[in-house]
C-alpha cells in the first residue's frame, strides 16, 4: 500500500465505494489503516436507526452510544426507518376481529409484543433517549429522513404522531445549542393528514417545527392518501429558506400510469373526490401584493399527486417569481363532466386547444404556468393524466320515449387534449413541457397547414406569443421526460428519497420483509374468518378485506430507491 501512488489508491477506494453495497464497504475498512482512514468519512456519513435495532424482541444488540463518539465527526445524516412499527388502534382492530380464530393468536401476541410499543418491544422514553444519543455524539448531521409507520388499517396513527413528534423535540433541542449544525434536508416518508392535524394542534410540536425549519433548504415528504390536508402548507410556510421541495403521494394504488382515470357519480360522491386533491398554497395579500409562502423556492417537484383546477394555477402564483426548475411525474389533472359541467370536455386541459384562447370558465395549464413564472428554465413532465368525474346526470337523463338515455360516447372516452394537432403523435406531456418553455410548435399537418400556437388566458401576456424559442431539429428523451431527466441529467428534489447521504442507497430489505409478513398473515386470518363465518353462521358477509386499505401487500418497492441494507450503528 505505500508504494502505491496516492492517485491510483484513491481511485481503487472510490471504486469500492462506487459499487457498494454499504455493509460491503464498511467490511473493508478492516483492510489496512489506509483503507479504513480513506472509507471512514464515507461509509460512516449515515447514521441508521431502524426499528430491529431498537426493539429488544428483535434479538439484535441495542445501539451502543460509545461506538458513535469515535465516528460522530464523520456522520452527516440521520435515517431513522419505523416503517414495520404498529399502531395501537391497528393493533386492537387485528385482535378484536382475530378473537375468534385460534391460529391468529400467536400473530397477534407478535404485534402486541414485538411490533409495538411496549416493555418488551422499546417506550416512547427509549425512543426518545436514543435519538437525543446520537444527536448528542453527532455535532455534524445535517440531513434527516424518518420513516414513519406503515399502516395496513385505516390512516389514523398515533404511533406516527409520536415519532414524529419526540423526533422534533430532540433535534430542536439540539439545534438550540450554539455548536450544532442547522438541518438542511428533511425527508418524512408516509405522512398522513391526521399526523400533520395532531402536530399542528400541539403548540410545543408547533414552536419545535418552527425552529427545525427555519434553516431547511430541501424538503420532500411522502403524504399517504393526501387528502384534507389543511395544514399541510404550514410545513412549508415557515421554511424561509427553503429552495427545493418534493411532494410525493402514495394512495396504495399500484396500478402503472395511464393517461385516463375514471370515477363515476354513483361510486364515489363528488366531495370525496374533490378531497384528494393536493390542497392550494396559501397566499396572504398585504398592500395590494402577494406575500409568496415560500419567498426562495427554486426547484419544485410533484409525483404521484392528483390536482384540482385550481390548484398549479394557484402554485405558479406562489412560487412562480423565483421558480427555474419544475418536474410533474404521473400528476393527474381532475376535471368533472356532465351534461351542464364542462360538456365537450375542454375546460380543464394540461395544453390546451390550439390557435383559440381559453374562456371565462376554461382552465388550460400550460400557459398559465408559463406566463406565471417567468424564471423558468427547465420544466420536465412524465404521465400527465386526467382524474375524470361523471356526473350522474349522465345516466338520470331520459329521452324521448321516458327512458334513461345512453351516455354520449365522449363520456365514455372524452377527448380533452390527446391528439397531438401536428400530427406527430407527441404525448400531453411532451407537449405541455414545450409550451411551457416556449418552443416553437410544428405546423398542422395537410390541408391545414396552419402554425399552432397556444394562446394565454389574459390578452395582456399576448407578447409570450412571439417570444418562443427555435424548434430544435430532433428531442432527446431527456429533454422533455422528467424520469429521463433526473436520470441522466440532473435531480435536486427526489434524489434525497434515494439517498440521503449521497453516496448509498437508504433502502432496508428487511423492513420489507417483514411488512410482506404482516401484511399477508392478516390476509390469510381474514380470509379464513369469513370461510369461519359462513359455515358456521351460513350467511355470505361482506368480505372483512375491504376494510383493510392494504392488506395483502406491503408498499411497492419505489422507482428511485434500491435495496441497501442499512449498517446501523456500530
Amino acid at each position: 500500500m505505500d508504494v502505491l501512488p496516492r492517485e491510483l489508491l484513491d481511485a481503487i477506494l472510490q471504486q469500492c465505494i462506487d459499487q457498494g453495497p454499504r455493509n460491503v464497504v464498511l467490511e473493508l475498512r478492516l483492510v489496512c489503516r489506509a483503507f479504513d482512514r480513506y472509507l471512514k468519512p464515507h461509509a460512516l456519513r449515515t447514521v441508521a436507526l431502524e426499528f430491529s435495532r431498537l426493539s429488544a424482541a428483535s434479538g439484535r444488540r441495542r445501539p451502543d452510544p460509545d461506538a458513535l463518539q469515535t465516528i460522530g465527526k464523520h456522520c452527516k445524516a440521520l435515517y431513522i426507518d419505523l416503517t414495520v412499527l404498529r399502531d395501537e388502534l391497528e393493533v386492537e382492530f387485528l385482535s378484536t376481529i382475530f378473537d375468534e380464530i385460534p391460529s391468529m393468536k400467536d400473530f397477534i401476541w407478535s404485534l402486541q409484543n414485538r411490533y409495538s410499543m411496549s416493555e418488551t418491544s422499546f417506550t416512547e422514553i427509549e425512543y426518545r433517549r436514543t435519538v437525543e444519543e446520537v444527536l448528542f455524539n453527532c455535532r455534524y448531521l445535517e440531513r434527516l429522513r424518518v420513516d414513519l409507520p406503515f399502516q395496513f388499517v385505516d390512516q389514523r396513527c398515533n404511533a406516527a404522531t409520536m415519532v414524529l413528534a419526540n423526533t422534533f423535540s430532540a433535534l430542536a433541542g439540539r439545534l438550540s445549542e450554539e455548536d450544532a449544525v442547522p438541518l438542511r434536508t428533511l425527508v418524512l416518508e408516509n405522512l398522513s393528514d391526521h399526523t400533520i392535524d395532531n402536530l399542528w394542534s400541539n403548540p410545543s410540536d408547533v414552536s419545535n417545527i418552527m425552529h427545525i425549519l427555519h434553516r431547511l433548504e430541501n424538503l420532500v415528504l411522502t403524504i399517504r392518501r393526501p387528502r384534507h390536508t389543511s395544514f399541510l402548507w404550514h410545513l412549508t410556510r415557515h421554511a424561509e429558506h427553503l429552495r427545493t421541495l418534493c411532494l410525493v403521494g402514495n394512495d396504495d394504488d399500484r396500478r402503472p400510469p395511464r393517461g385516463l382515470k375514471q370515477t363515476k357519480a354513483w361510486h364515489v360522491p363528488l366531495l370525496e373526490w374533490n378531497a384528494r386533491s393536493l390542497p392550494e398554497p396559501y397566499l396572504t395579500i398585504r398592500n395590494g401584493r402577494d406575500l409568496f409562502s415560500i419567498p426562495h423556492l427554486t426547484c419544485l417537484e410533484l409525483k404521484r399527486i392528483e390536482l384540482g383546477p385550481d390548484v398549479l394555477p394557484a402554485m405558479a402564483r406562489a412560487f412562480g417569481p423565483t421558480l427555474r426548475e419544475l418536474y410533474l411525474n404521473e400528476v393527474y389533472l381532475k376535471a368533472e363532466q356532465g351534461r351542464h359541467v364542462n360538456p365537450d370536455s375542454t375546460e380543464v386541459l394540461w395544453v390546451g386547444l390550439p390557435n383559440k384562447r381559453p374562456g371565462p370558465e376554461d382552465v388550460w395549464m400550460a400557459m398559465q404556468v408559463r406566463s406565471r413564472c417567468p424564471s423558468l428554465r427547465v420544466c420536465r413532465a412524465a404521465f400527465l393524466g386526467y382524474d375524470h368525474f361523471i356526473h350522474d346526470d349522465v345516466l338520470h337523463h331520459n329521452g324521448a320515449d321516458g327512458q334513461p338515455a345512453a351516455p354520449p360516447l365522449r363520456f365514455a372516452s372524452p377527448e380533452f387534449d390527446f391528439l397531438d394537432p401536428s400530427g406527430l403523435g407527441r404525448s400531453v406531456a411532451q407537449r405541455f413541457v414545450e409550451v411551457v418553455l416556449g418552443i416553437a410548435q410544428p405546423r398542422a399537418p395537410p390541408p391545414d397547414g396552419r402554425p399552432v400556437t397556444y394562446l394565454p388566458p389574459d390578452p395582456r401576456d399576448d407578447r409570450l406569443v412571439d417570444e418562443l424559442r427555435p424548434r430544435p431539429a430532433a428531442f432527446r428523451v431527456a429533454d422533455y421526460d422528467a424520469n429521463a431527466y433526473q436520470t441522466a441529467v440532473h435531480n435536486p428534489t427526489s434524489r434525497w428519497r434515494r439517498s440521503i447521504d449521497g453516496v448509498f442507497p437508504n433502502y432496508n430489505a428487511g423492513t420489507l420483509e417483514e411488512l410482506h409478513y404482516i401484511a399477508e398473515t392478516a390476509s390469510k386470518g381474514m380470509s379464513e374468518l369469513q370461510r369461519w363465518r359462513r359455515q358456521e353462521l351460513g350467511l355470505v358477509e361482506r368480505d372483512l378485506v375491504d376494510t383493510m386499505t392494504s392488506v395483502g401487500g406491503a408498499p411497492a418497492v419505489d422507482d428511485d430507491v434500491f435495496p441497501q441494507q442499512p449498517g446501523g450503528y456500530l
